[in-house]
């Protein structure tokens, strides 16, 4: 399938890969592609409200190179086909200059036609171990490896005290991803037991069989890894029969107020995950971007909701072209790593990276999220992870926590 995709998505387009760029005239151009439908469409508004706050403030800071800064938006509607055709019209109609806001399907559906067009790419809601070790040429990702995330939801079953779970883990790569590495960690490295591993399809008609079969099969809690779509109609099916004496974890793509009022409406229930967070003490970055996401969107940023990621690529992506000079794909991501990383002076806004660089300095961006510095195949090196449940109906995070450092990542 991944070779039918990428051969749909060349043919046609390698023509774009030789356009020519031309550095005086027509706006900058950053791709937008992301599943504004779709599983991924209960995230989608925020996701792109971040992205016009970002892009609001490069033309603010004078634009980019001194050209305005346009945001070109596709909806891949939360699928890989979205990504390939979505793709395909931003390069070969539009003509981006790089590209952000992709999930780890898509992602893994487009990986080598980006390298082939020489998209700088930023990747602000992949957590596939796909990216573990294939990126940091065009492709650089700003949030936890899904490694990090199994591991992370292994650490928070082993400190609830679970020494069984049973699985119920949706076919796709964005939730089959984490759920291997908790499964590796929690049943080689931590001597937990999984009593059943039910893997299904979306879509379909009813989960009855698939949930009676993890819940019955005798385990102190059910790790649960789906997107929102598949989420709602489980979770229907786990109240209906009356499982909610039985623990969950969640993997990050059920941080969706919905589900927290799923949860949080029934007695006694207990839902809980190992997620990745956001730098919010003392951080100016985080402090200059609340106040413009909310007064955007009405409602102030959600931990976990990829939200402030997708600010940041894009003020990432607009600092690297300052540096390199040029909106020239290859010479733009070998920028990124040289702004992201120290040394430099340390920046929190567009405005200051671009005073850095004119005065001649290096500069080492500091995004609202975390440093975002980057090890050598361009995945965050630091990422701030928390312990989030559900309290009063709502998400809340009851503490941040680091990865246990005797857990190795699997290979």
């Amino acid at each position: 399938m991944k070779r039918i995709l990428i051969g749909l998505l060349a043919f046609g387009l390698i023509a774009a890969a030789c356009s020519s760029d031309d550095e005086d005239e027509g706006p900058v151009k950053l791709g937008f592609l992301n599943g504004q439908s779709g599983d991924y469409g209960p995230w989608g508004h925020w996701a792109l409200a971040a992205a016009e706050v970002a892009v609001e403030e490069l033309n603010a800071g004078g634009g980019v190179l001194g050209r305005d800064v346009e945001l070109v938006v596709e909806d891949n509607g939360s699928t890989p086909e979205g990504a390939v055709s979505g793709f395909a019209e931003l390069t070969e109609v539009d003509g981006i200059h790089a590209l952000g806001g992709i999930e780890s399907d898509g992602m893994i559906a487009i990986f080598e036609t980006v390298h082939e067009l020489q998209i700088p790419t930023i990747c602000s809601t992949c957590g596939t171990t796909e990216l573990d070790s294939t990126g940091g040429d065009m492709v650089f990702r700003i949030i936890p490896s899904d490694t990090d995330n199994g591991i992370v939801g292994a650490q928070v079953a082993r400190d609830e005290g679970y020494t069984s779970v049973a699985m119920l883990v949706e076919l796709s790569e964005g939730t089959e991803s984490p759920a291997n590495v908790f499964k590796s960690v929690f049943t080689e490295q931590m001597g937990g037991t999984v009593t059943e591993d039910v893997r299904f399809n979306a879509g379909e008609t009813t989960y009855a069989a698939q949930v009676a079969q993890a819940f019955e099969s005798g385990p102190d809690a059910v790790y649960i890894a789906a997107g929102f779509e598949t989420g709602v109609p489980l979770l229907n099916e786990w109240q209906r029969r009356g499982y909610t004496d039985i623990p969950m974890i969640f993997t990050t793509d059920l941080l969706s107020p919905e589900i927290a009022e799923i949860v949080g409406g029934v007695d006694g229930a207990s839902a809980i995950v190992g997620a990745t967070a956001y730098d919010t003490e003392s951080n100016p970055a985080w402090d200059a971007y609340v106040p413009r996401f909310e007064a955007k969107i009405g409602d102030p940023p959600e931990i976990a909701f990829y939200d402030a990621w997708q600010y940041d690529q894009y003020i990432i992506l607009g600092l690297a072209m300052a540096a390199a000079g040029t909106t020239d794909g290859a010479a733009v991501a070998a920028a990124i790593p040289d702004i992201a990383n120290p040394p430099g002076v340390e920046v929190f806004t567009y405005a200051d990276g671009v005073a850095q660089l004119e005065a001649g300095n290096e500069i080492d961006y500091h995004g609202t999220t975390s440093n975002l510095n980057l090890n050598s195949v361009g995945n965050l090196l630091s990422p701030v992870m928390a312990v989030i449940h559900v309290e009063d109906g709502a998400w809340d995070v009851r503490e941040n926590i680091e990865l246990d450092p005797t857990l190795v990542k699997p290979s």
